[in-house]
């Protein structure tokens, strides 16, 4: 995969404004054990450029400019345990994930003048996520996800809620942390066979250790949802949700399937 984007990263009292563009290769070989049970081990290189967003910049030398250059490696092994009826949009089941990583990052600056210390990190995430029938068209679903890495981890493969876990409500950069934990619920409704409603609720925690976590680095969100049904042979839905999070900040979400 190639890809470039751009995101306001928190720094201090400030947003930086940030351009990433970088290659992503990836591997994974996985096997199922039973119908349910799946283990597997994946392989995945970034080689991804960080620079400053701003004209500020433009007119410097190129060796002046200030700009992060990231070789990341990264090694997980991953456990999956699935009995969810259907894959885009299940009424019964549970799904279960555990990732262990371990990773080393090689940084260089100003143009790959500036060679900086090699770094390596672990890091783990766990998810398991439930889903029950209600009546004749309904569901509800809950999902509860904790995160944990190690002081090396770039803030792009940390932990943090909105970014560990996509709780809604919630920037993605906006509460990383060391460790992160986060349990959101969900009911799911049909109006047809076309058009669906959801209505949701989540809280998350972070911290700078397992024991350390409070909603300082986090915080509970609420919203609603329509759901716009692609096709009704695979079940999958275009979604349109709205948040509000315990700080009175709106953000409205626009994406493919579920949530989780």
């Amino acid at each position: 995969a190639e890809a470039e984007v751009f995101y306001e990263l928190p720094v201090g009292p400030i947003d930086l404004p940030i351009n990433q563009s970088g290659d992503l290769y990836a591997l994974r070989a996985g096997y199922g054990v039973t119908e349910a049970f799946t283990v597997g081990l994946g392989l995945t290189y970034l080689d991804s450029l960080i620079v400053l967003d701003s004209p500020i910049f433009d007119g410097l030398p190129e060796f002046l400019q200030p700009d992060l250059e990231i070789s990341l490696v990264r090694l997980t092994f991953d456990l999956g345990y699935d009995t969810r009826d259907d894959t885009f949009y299940p009424t019964n089941g549970i799904l279960g994930k555990l990732a262990l990583t371990y990773a080393e990052e090689v940084d260089s600056a100003f143009n790959d003048r500036l060679q900086l210390d090699d770094r390596t990190y672990g890091k783990m995430v766990a998810t398991g996520s439930i889903y029950r029938p209600v009546r004749e068209s309904g569901v509800l679903a809950a999902s509860a996800t904790i995160c944990g890495s190690s002081n090396g981890a770039p803030f792009f493969d940390g932990c943090g809620v909105g970014l560990a876990d996509g709780l809604r409500g919630f920037g993605a950069l906006a509460n990383l942390e060391s460790w992160s934990a986060s349990l959101q619920a969900e009911y799911r409704g049909r109006f047809s066979e076309r058009f669906g409603y959801v209505a949701f609720a989540g809280v998350g925690i972070g911290g700078d250790g397992l024991l350390d976590m409070s909603l300082n680095s986090g915080g509970s969100a609420v919203g609603v949802g329509l759901r716009y049904r692609l096709t009704k042979k695979f079940g999958l839905d275009y979604a349109m949700d709205y948040a509000l999070n315990d700080k009175n900040e709106g953000t409205l979400y626009l994406s493919l399937g579920q949530k989780f």
